[in-house]
Formats: C-alpha cells, structure tokens, sequence
C-alpha cells in the first residue's frame, strides 16, 4: 500500500506541474486537474478518517473546495487565494448541517464534523496549484516543490521509524530544493531552500499522522492519504513564492 501511495501522490504531481507546461499558455489545464485531484481526495478522505456517514462530507469537501479554486483562478487581476477563508467558512457551517440531518441518535457525529472541517481545509489548499499555474513565471516554483515533495516521499514510503524518517525526509526535500534552483535563474538559492523545507515537513508531517493512524487499507483510502500533503503544498508553494520571490 505504500507503494501505491507514492505512485498516486506522483502521478497527481506529474499531472498538476505538467498542466502548467502545455503550449497553449493557459491556466485552464492546471485548474482541470485540480479540480479532478479535489474530488479524488473528497471521496477517499472521510474514508480514509473512518467517518460515519462519509458521502455528505465527500460532497462538501468538494464543493467547497471547488468554490475556492474557481474563485481564487478567476479573480482579478490576479489569480489569488483570498477565497479560501471565506469558503472554508461558508464550508463549516454545511458540515454541521450534514451532521444535524442525520439525526440526534447518530453515531460519532462530533467526530465526523471535525474530519469533515479538517478535509475541507487540506482541499481548499489545493487551490495554490490552479493559483500557481495561471502565473507563468511561478510555474517554475511549482516544478521545484514538485522535486522537493518527490525527496521527502521517497524517504517517508521507506519501511523506517519516524525518529529516522522525519528527518531523513526534511533533509532530502531541502536539498532537493536548493539544487532544484538551478532550473530557474529568477529563483535564488535562498528561497528554494525554504520551499524545500516547507513542503519536506508537510509530507513527512503527514507521514507521521498516516502511520498512527494505520495507514490506508483501500485504493479509496490511498486516494486521501496521498493526495493530503500534495493539496497541502499547493498553498504553502503559494505563500513561499508570494513572501521571497
């Protein structure tokens, strides 16, 4: 099962920064695949958590999500990622309400909403990738947290402890950053270095979370438990390039 979430979580990479390298210099590609990432990760994530009632939660994640990615690409000027507060926000208040339709006798209620809220936030941070690929000079940024991401998952999918996973991981993505600098002359080493470090830990911080939890034990499972840290990086690659670049 490991190996199958490190070849889900590559192949969603490899889709995601290849989108933004198509000829026809438009965002549209990025953000199709974003979209169809946010959607595999609604249906495996409340699986994943072992939700009670998981499809209404699916359902949300998506939407919501959806809603930020879309609104995020279209805003003007620039893409941005001012609509996932107020998305997220608008999404709390649907997850209590899936939860209130199920009745007062339902099991695991409370437990359901906060994998429903912690879902729709791990997705609505997906939306960095869309944001990322309808700026082409950021597009380079992408392909190095991609390389970085790919270090710190090939330690993280090693049948290792975490007190030499966690760190072996880190280290690999900030190295993988630095030299991954040299693919661009715009971005200098500095930066590439902290988007190195950025996505490293949340990769190996996710890989932590899944081993306590057990692992995903379905190819539906496999889809959240691998697409989690990816959707994670979009924004954090958002917010790196934002601050340094």
């Amino acid at each position: 099962m490991r190996l199958k979430v490190l070849a889900t979580g590559t192949i969603g990479l490899a889709l995601l920064v290849g989108a933004g390298y198509l000829p026809n210099n438009s965002h549209w590609p990025v953000t199709a695949i974003t979209l169809l990432l946010l959607a595999a990760f609604a249906l495996g994530w409340p699986r994943l958590m072992r939700a009670s009632s998981p499809n209404p939660l699916s359902v949300v994640i998506f939407g919501i999500s959806a809603a930020a990615t879309l609104l995020g690409v279209m805003a003007d000027p620039l893409p941005t990622l001012a609509w996932v507060a107020p998305s997220v926000a608008a999404g709390v208040v649907l997850v209590f309400l899936t939860q209130l339709v199920r009745g007062t006798d339902a099991s695991k209620r409370l437990e359901s909403a906060a994998v429903g809220i912690t879902g729709m936030l791990v997705a609505s941070f997906g939306s960095g990738w869309a944001a990322l690929g309808a700026q082409e000079p950021w597009r380079a940024g992408a392909l190095m947290a991609g390389i970085s991401i790919l270090a710190a998952a090939a330690a993280g999918v090693l049948r290792l402890p975490d007190r030499i996973a966690f760190p072996l991981g880190f280290v690999l993505a900030v190295l993988a950053g630095g030299a991954a600098s040299l693919l661009h002359p715009r971005i200098e080493l500095v930066p590439a270095l902290v988007l190195g470090a950025a996505c490293g830990l949340v990769v190996v911080g996710f890989r932590a979370m899944l081993v306590s939890l057990g692992g995903p034990r379905s190819t539906v499972q496999a889809l959240g438990a691998a697409l989690a840290p990816l959707l994670v990086c979009g924004s954090v690659t958002w917010y790196v390039l934002l601050i340094l670049v």
